[in-house]
């Protein structure tokens, strides 16, 4: 196992857009679901969207055929059910589905729906890069600690119970910042090497903590995956 320290997260740096105070959403545990592995899932409804509020942990598609990826941060079975598995892009486009029945990959127009009900603007919503104010992202993290430059309103934590964790990547043979940033793949592409996701920071000297990034990232990386439920109806713009 080969483990190092790289900051990805913060080579990608955008000036961050400006967005008025989230709308009154409130989040609403939903049912358990379960994966083709037999797995279970704790689910929550944010706005009109019902997601895993926990990261995807199957090695098997939905027709029962492995996974190629699928791995466990640092090769570490401890850490399975608090940081689920990192899967390469390859496997998160499978069309046999890596998500239990009835849910599927989130895409890139479902995480921006989320980010619309939680509070983040139509012009901040479609930009790349950093994105969100007033410390946005918090509200979907398991945690954010206070910080010898920064203290965080701990009440806005995790206030959607989306329950994201820092599991960080994987690249080639390399664990990379557990612990100190989440990459969550979307099922949807942008070109024939690259495909958008979703990246949260935790560490204390990563100024972005606060805000959600939205960036075409290599395919051949491993990232979480969330799913959605496939009955989410869209929000009105």
């Amino acid at each position: 196992m080969n483990t190092i320290t790289f900051l990805l997260g913060v080579l990608m740096l955008t000036p961050t857009e400006s967005i008025n105070h989230a709308k009154l959403v409130e989040a609403e545990p939903a049912e358990v679901v379960v994966d083709a592995q037999g797995n279970q899932y704790r689910t929550v409804k944010i706005g009109l969207q019902t997601w895993l509020a926990e990261n995807l942990r199957s090695t098997q598609f939905q027709d029962g055929t492995p996974v190629n990826t699928g791995f466990i941060p640092n090769d570490d079975e401890t850490l399975l059910n608090q940081y689920g598995r990192v899967y390469s892009w390859e496997d998160v486009s499978n069309p046999n589905n890596l998500c239990p029945v009835g849910w599927r990959v989130a895409t890139d127009e479902d995480w921006k729906q989320l980010e619309r009900t939680i509070g983040i603007e139509e012009d901040a919503v479609n930009s790349e890069g950093w994105r969100g104010d007033k410390d946005i992202a918090n509200t979907i993290k398991t945690a954010q600690p206070n910080t010898l430059f920064k203290s965080f309103d701990q009440s806005l934590v995790n206030k959607y119970q989306f329950f994201a964790t820092p599991a960080g990547v994987k690249i080639g043979n390399w664990y990379i910042a557990q612990g100190k940033y989440t990459e969550f793949w979307t099922a949807t592409n942008v070109s024939e090497k690259k495909a958008f996701a979703r990246t949260l920071a935790y560490a204390w000297w990563n100024p972005h903590k606060g805000e959600i990034r939205r960036a075409p990232l290599n395919k051949k990386y491993m990232f979480s995956v969330r799913c959605v439920k496939n009955e989410t109806q869209k929000l009105n713009k």
